[in-house]
């Protein structure tokens, strides 16, 4: 019961300290698109998934911590020229935003281009 109290203990505290980071910042838009080879399913390498695979998961882990609020993409073909990602996120200006962008694996690989726009939350589950 010490455990699953102490688990607990410690869930609530990474969630306030999550809150708390949050708090002085704004969110952001970014957006996902897909340069021209990769808008073609054929040019889709192992190591490709496996990059964008390792962009799903940062995108867990920066939920977890309370920087992202959300993140998906249009069910889209690849090939739709409106095919898009979309992340919304907190950071403290435009610069921290576009780096939070930058540093994404499949933007790393170039597998994906980001943008980034302020954004207003207006209605959020979160909220």
């Amino acid at each position: 019961m010490k455990k699953l109290f102490l688990l607990f203990a410690c869930f609530i505290t990474v969630q306030l300290v999550a809150q708390n980071d949050t708090k002085d910042k704004k969110a952001w838009l970014g957006v996902l698109t897909l340069p021209e080879k990769f808008q073609d399913e054929k040019n889709w390498t192992a190591a490709d998934q496996a990059i964008v695979g390792e962009h799903f998961q940062r995108l867990v882990k920066k939920k977890e911590e309370g920087v992202v609020v959300l993140a998906g993409r249009t069910e889209l073909p690849l090939n739709n020229p409106e095919m898009m990602g979309l992340v919304v996120f907190y950071a403290k200006d435009e610069k921290e935003a576009m780096q939070f962008m930058m540093d994404d694996p499949a933007v790393k690989a170039k597998i994906m281009q980001a943008k980034v726009h302020p954004y207003g939350l207006a209605v959020s589950k979160c909220q």
